[in-house]
């Protein structure tokens, strides 16, 4: 899809963060977008960044975890412009949690919205792609979506499937004329790091992962440009050496993984695992 002028582009979660800046990326280069968040006031505030570039913004409160609302968003969308060219799955939450302190309703609550999330959103709009011959789904995972990591397992969980998945589609879809691509990027400085749960760390583990964060902007510009060309997966930063690293060696892989297991313990609430 080298061309996206007048595409029609539908970003879940999509007035914050990666959503929004690959939003309005997609607008500057001349697509129209349908916006999916359930924030009502974010959402007119992203709508009308994409019409001052002169494009048409849809924007629709929806929650992705529940069914019936991504269907009559889907139907919106569909109604309003006739199609979809790209779907952005984006919409995300975040869990600090050893799995062991996990519960049933946390790991329901991530796995609703960062995986059933994306899978529904699929179900109701890759139908018209395959009839047309022409698309492109972008799922965005993360670094814990190809290296375990410890101290988000319920996350690791959600985005390794969502990994899988697009390399499936990428299969499947192939034949149908739809690119399919799976975002991996490091750790980015978004609003889910701010609102992100946490069960027996400190304050401290939020603060320090943020610092390692780099810009929403950077990973929309190779978002679009995977979409340009295709590709089958994006990375950066610390992905992009976890990536390699964990293909180089597994053992490796592995070291790096008990690595990060012991800079968050470093930040363990001292109530829990106190002897270790």
């Amino acid at each position: 899809m080298k061309d996206l002028k007048d595409k029609i582009a539908l970003v879940t979660g999509g007035v914050s963060g990666i959503g929004q800046a690959t939003a309005l990326r997609f607008a500057r280069e001349g697509a129209h977008i349908v916006l999916v968040d359930v924030n009502e006031n974010g959402l007119k505030d992203t709508a009308e960044k994409i019409e001052a570039f002169g494009r048409k913004a849809l924007p629709v409160r929806t929650d992705v975890s529940r069914r019936e609302e991504v269907e009559e968003m889907s139907r919106k969308a569909l109604g309003e412009f006739g199609r979809v060219d790209i779907l952005m799955n984006n919409a995300a939450v975040a869990l600090f949690a050893e799995i062991k302190d996990t519960g049933l309703s946390d790991w329901e609550w991530i796995m609703n919205i960062n995986l059933w999330g994306s899978i529904y959103p699929l179900h109701y709009l890759l139908p018209q792609m395959v009839e047309r011959k022409s698309g492109h789904i972008i799922n965005v995972a993360s670094w814990a979506g190809i290296l375990g990591t410890p101290s988000c397992g319920a996350y690791t969980t959600a985005k390794f499937g969502l990994v899988g998945m697009s390399e499936v589609l990428r299969a499947e879809l192939r034949r149908f004329g739809i690119g399919v691509t799976a975002v991996c990027p490091g750790i980015v400085k978004t609003n889910i790091m701010n609102v992100a749960k946490m069960k027996g760390y400190r304050e401290e583990f939020r603060e320090k992962a943020k610092m390692l964060g780099n810009t929403p902007e950077r990973v929309a510009k190779k978002i679009v440009r995977a979409v340009k060309k295709n590709r089958a997966l994006v990375l950066t930063d610390f992905a992009i050496f976890a990536f390699h690293a964990k293909r180089l060696s597994p053992a490796l892989g592995r070291l790096i993984t008990l690595m990060w297991l012991k800079l968050s313990h470093q930040a363990k609430e001292e109530t829990q695992d106190s002897g270790s």
